[in-house]
């Protein structure tokens, strides 16, 4: 990534409360929720069941890149997550 693209990413990221934030994080939540049940899901099969467990996975790491480039974000700005 840029030196320019990772500045304004990180800059975006450095607020206190954000109703586009948790917005998206319960978008993401409710996500994960729903693909992780129909993953654990009886009435799939198991080559199925393989593909959706990426998707829950995927979905996880989308989260966890989020959160973590927030914090780094925070970080940065001499900030603690609130």
């Amino acid at each position: 990534m840029s030196e320019d693209i990772k500045s304004k990413v990180q800059n975006s990221l450095v607020f206190h409360q954000s109703d586009l934030w948790d917005s998206i994080v319960w978008i993401i939540d409710e996500a994960y929720k729903s693909e992780s049940m129909i993953a654990i899901s009886q009435s799939i099969d198991e080559q199925k069941r393989s593909h959706q467990c990426g998707r829950v996975d995927g979905i996880a790491f989308v989260k966890d890149l989020l959160e973590s480039t927030r914090a780094v974000a925070l970080d940065n700005a001499g900030r603690k997550k609130s």
